[in-house]
């Protein structure tokens, strides 16, 4: 669980550090991700647009991009080692979203990614996702 929680928060990381992101649910999440498309509106208003919300064709998988660049991918299927992964079952899908956002969340009220220190120190670290896919 550790292991997921810290790329979820390099996942949210990435989201609120990228430019013209596109946020791609499935359809039961779509208003959790328009909240959370809001909320950092709200919060980061030094950003000429928030990220765009778009309907997946996949049931349990969220994926995240910046610039057409796949930033993150929560479920789904392994891919490039660039990309921030975190590989759920089908029946967790539900409860590692609201974790998910609930970690931008508390980033955005913390300062992120203005803020100094205020993401832990996780956050200052280069980020290494072959040892977290090695450690899952």
């Amino acid at each position: 669980m550790v292991v997921r929680a810290s790329s979820l928060a390099e996942a949210a990381r990435r989201l609120l550090r990228g430019d013209d992101c596109i946020i791609e649910v499935p359809s039961n999440c779509l208003s959790g991700a328009r909240g959370i498309a809001l909320q950092i509106n709200d919060e980061l208003p030094q950003l000429l647009n928030e990220p765009q919300i778009k309907l997946s064709t996949a049931d349990s998988q969220v994926r995240i991009y910046s610039n057409d660049e796949l930033l993150a991918s929560v479920g789904g299927d392994e891919p490039d080692i660039a990309v921030c992964w975190i590989p759920i079952l089908e029946e967790e899908f539900e409860n590692v979203w609201d974790d998910f956002r609930q970690i931008i969340s508390d980033l955005l009220i913390a300062g992120y990614p203005g803020c100094i220190d205020c993401a832990g120190p996780a956050a200052t670290e280069p980020w290494d996702e072959q040892s977290r896919r090695d450690e899952i």
